[in-house]
């Protein structure tokens, strides 16, 4: 059990940690300057974890394969649209896109529950996450664990990254890096929406 912990723990950071939606979102509003913006967005994204956690445990993991085929499909449509749009976009609304943005907390959890429930990678990732740490004969302590493991993780996880962004000495990094940041971010996507299609289409 303490192994698939440690395991369970080290797939997570890594893939929450992964160029996506979800962590250009919550630098985007950390940089704004709001803590309390950057910190709804985490509680937006953490719920929409929840709500993943949900459905996957309530058996949509289990949809027939076309199913999911097409789910695979469709988020790498998405994907490589965020890539394209983040490469595309001018440089003026990259640079101003995080000041122009309302500071409340709801604005930011609304935008955190948005981007993570409508991430195809986050799904899918979650989907062959659970498929190689919950069994049918796992113990139903494990069960339950998992999800929860999940959420928290991931709250934790994202607070800790609105905290290090925040800090003053990497704020001035990151605030000149503003110009090609994002198409940085566009591209990983872009490769991303690739290997994703490339699976579909494989399997």
């Amino acid at each position: 059990m303490l192994l698939q912990l440690t395991w369970l723990l080290g797939v997570l950071t890594l893939g929450l940690l992964s160029p996506g939606p979800d962590f250009l979102l919550v630098v985007t509003n950390s940089l704004g300057g709001s803590r309390r913006r950057a910190f709804g967005t985490v509680a937006g994204i953490a719920t929409g974890l929840a709500a993943q956690m949900l459905m996957i445990s309530l058996g949509l993991a289990a949809a027939p394969p076309a199913v999911l085929r097409a789910v695979q499909l469709g988020g790498a449509a998405f994907l490589a649209w965020l890539g394209l749009r983040a490469l595309l976009a001018a440089p003026r609304e990259l640079e101003t896109a995080p000041l122009t943005a309302s500071p409340g907390a709801r604005s930011g959890f609304a935008e955190g529950l948005l981007c993570n429930l409508t991430n195809p990678k986050a799904f899918l990732f979650f989907v062959g996450l659970f498929a190689q740490t919950v069994r049918a004969d796992s113990p139903l302590l494990w069960r339950v664990a998992v999800p929860v493991i999940v959420v928290l993780h991931g709250a934790v996880l994202w607070s800790v990254v609105v905290l290090a962004v925040q800090a003053p000495p990497v704020v001035s990094r990151l605030v000149r890096a503003q110009r090609w940041l994002p198409r940085a971010f566009g591209g990983a996507l872009l490769a991303l929406a690739a290997w994703v299609a490339w699976g579909a289409w494989r399997g």
